[in-house]
């Protein structure tokens, strides 16, 4: 019995150890049986794929990343408000009306993408343009592309971006040198814009049937996102415009203390500390019949500080450089800015310019952020390091050849650029120098009281900039608020259209893209009379609809978070425009409704008043574009100074 006890012992054990791992097999396979299937077609799933649309980020902190959108040729009027053909937008009583779309623009597709978070535009089309509030094209307001989307990124095996290139002359409508080999790697994604994921654009099939009536009104719009009324924004911190003059003037005082002196002092600096002396000691004088008081901070100071500008301003403008990046204006477009003002102060005559940069109190960078992304971009390259190293070979060769650029670390210098790339192409190597942005955001790094923003100005005709200005009077604008442009432009637009565009109210005439006329005459009629100017922001917080507003004698409505007006150092921009936080759009009606009407004269008086400062003349004139940007650059210098 003894003997027999280990053995039974033994197959006991053997069985149970069989049992067991039975038992486990038998686990497995009812695991495998189970869940497999679904884990397999999870992996291939659609919804499973993220489809970013947001511009990537670039280069330092919250720098968005835009591959260009693409240009139509100059005769053909194209950008964010491009018009397409209509029947009739004014009825024979001069009545706005919703306009008829026409049968070639009715017809949509059976379904329209869903906007998912992070969801990515592709590029598309031969040439890339960009820029602001339609990264359109020189001529117009509606490309083919969205505002700074982003190109299709590269795939991972693409090689580093190329060095910089030798460009060859190019032509205002030229198109942009696509790559021969591989396009450069793509950048990291860094925070990305956030954009609610349930802002959807309803398919054909979700868009609610109405009943035709006559009192109906076809939508001018063909579709219009969706977004829940619960909709958010980006998580991103604002600042309010009074938060900015604030701003504006602690970094002139702490500037004071810690301004880096120059190298040597020269006779210029002396009479810039001169100047400044007799800016903040000017003489109280609100009495100019050409500069009405309420538009200023305060009109004493600007008056003497333009005075003296005009009585001692020198500019050196840098001859070196080769075209079309340098010394090559864009007169039409929405960068038009950068190339009148270039174009004029190279004017042979300019009394501004000196020959001598020992006279020089400050010195000109000849360069168009538009012409360097046309010239330098590699198509669907998501990197600008190209870019960036050009400017940054063509600052190292003039501070190598002169010594102007060492003696104040280019604190002297200054640059007019309107691209939306611009802040991020010029942050690193031209960090201390005085930028003129058309894309002049604070979470873009703008920096008060040493740079300035740059209007945002769409010229359609060179040769007459100043046709169709003016607009009807107060008391012959019937429409209670007006804005047009293309719908999916950002993450504002989806929600400023879901709220009151397709005529949910017959006071606000908000369109997704207008439908087209000879002469954007729809677009104009509107702007022409409605009491008030929508400027929403696009991608980037700039617009030129702030400036058209203006020129059609319009009071702007500015909805852009963080965005820094043109002429920010001077005007009381609070006096004759409204700000309201992008959050309260729901609110906007209600807003707008609660101005009393003759506060609202006021305003729209007001308009008229500033309108000199935002107008461009073949030969200058005092007081206009021109003049008003030299003289933010001046004023800036002039309290940044330190010997």
């Amino acid at each position: 019995m003894r003997r027999e006890l280990p053995w039974l012992w033994k197959v006991l054990e053997s069985r149970r150890l069989l049992w067991l791992l039975g038992l486990t097999f038998a686990l497995i396979v009812t695991f495998q049986y189970i869940e497999l299937p679904y884990a397999i077609s999870s992996i291939f799933s659609y919804t499973k794929i993220p489809i970013s649309r947001n511009s990537t980020s670039l280069i330092g902190n919250s720098t968005s990343a835009m591959a260009p959108s693409f240009s139509q040729s100059e005769n053909d009027p194209g950008g964010d408000d491009e018009e397409v053909e209509v029947d009739q937008i004014f009825d024979n009583t001069g009545n706005a009306t919703a306009p008829a779309v026409s049968p070639t623009i009715a017809t949509l597709p059976s379904s329209l993408p869903t906007l998912k978070e992070n969801a990515t535009a592709p590029a598309a089309g031969a040439a890339p343009a960009a820029s602001a509030d339609a990264p359109a094209s020189l001529p117009g307001f509606n490309s083919s592309v969205k505002e700074n989307a982003t190109a299709p990124v590269a795939s991972a095996n693409t090689p580093a971006a190329l060095p910089g290139l030798n460009p060859s002359p190019v032509k205002e409508n030229v198109t942009a040198p696509v790559a021969n080999a591989k396009a450069p790697a793509a950048l990291p994604v860094l925070n990305p814009p956030r954009v609610k994921e349930n802002v959807t654009i309803p398919t054909t099939s979700q868009v609610p049937k109405r009943s035709s009536t006559k009192t109906d009104v076809v939508p001018s719009v063909r579709f219009v996102p969706d977004v829940k009324e619960n909709s958010k924004m980006p998580n991103f911190g604002v600042m309010s415009i009074s938060e900015m003059s604030k701003k504006l003037q602690q970094n002139r005082i702490t500037h004071n203390h810690r301004a880096k002196k120059p190298k040597w002092v020269t006779k210029p600096d002396l009479e810039l500390l001169k100047a400044k002396y007799e800016i903040e000691n000017a003489p109280i004088d609100d009495k100019d019949p050409l500069l009405y008081a309420p538009l200023y901070r305060n009109v004493s100071m600007f008056k003497r500080s333009y005075e003296l500008m005009e009585k001692m301003l020198k500019v050196y403008v840098y001859k070196e450089g080769s075209r079309p990046i340098m010394h090559s204006p864009i007169l039409r477009g929405i960068y038009a800015s950068e190339g009148w003002f270039m174009k004029i102060i190279e004017t042979s005559n300019n009394k501004f310019v000196t020959k001598d940069p020992a006279k020089a109190h400050l010195f000109y960078l000849p360069f168009s952020s538009r012409m360097l992304e046309v010239t330098l971009y590699v198509q669907d390259s998501h990197s600008h390091h190209n870019l960036i190293q050009y400017l940054k070979d063509y600052i190292d060769f003039i501070a190598t050849k002169y010594p102007f650029w060492n003696r104040t670390s280019g604190a002297d210098h200054f640059l007019a650029a309107c691209h939306d790339w611009a802040p991020s192409e010029t942050r690193k190597h031209m960090a201390k120098s005085i930028r003129a942005l058309c894309n002049s955001d604070v979470k873009e790094g703008f920096v008060f009281g040493k740079d300035t923003s740059l209007p945002e100005t769409f010229v359609r005709d060179p040769k007459k900039p100043l046709s169709n200005i003016g607009g009807k009077s107060a008391s012959q604008r019937p429409i209670l608020a007006f804005f047009a442009g293309k719908p999916d432009h950002g993450y504002l637009r989806p929600i400023l259209l879901s709220y009151w565009g397709n005529n949910k109210d017959p006071d606000l005439k908000i369109f997704g893209k207008l439908p087209r006329t000879k002469g954007n005459k729809n677009y104009l009629q509107f702007m022409k009379t409605s009491k008030y100017c929508i400027c929403a922001k696009g991608f980037e917080v700039n617009s030129p609809r702030v400036v058209e507003a203006i020129f059609y004698d319009c009071v702007p409505v500015i909805v852009s978070d963080n965005f820094v007006p043109p002429f920010f150092e001077v005007l009381n921009w609070e006096s004759f425009a409204i700000f309201i936080p992008e959050k309260d759009i729901p609110d906007l009606k209600k807003i707008l409704m609660s101005i009393p009407d003759r506060r609202y004269k006021q305003m729209q008086m007001r308009v008229k008043k500033v309108q000199k400062h935002f107008l461009w003349h073949v030969n200058p004139q005092k007081y206009d574009m021109f003049h008003m940007i030299l003289h933010s650059v001046w004023f800036n210098r002039v309290f940044q100074i330190s010997v």
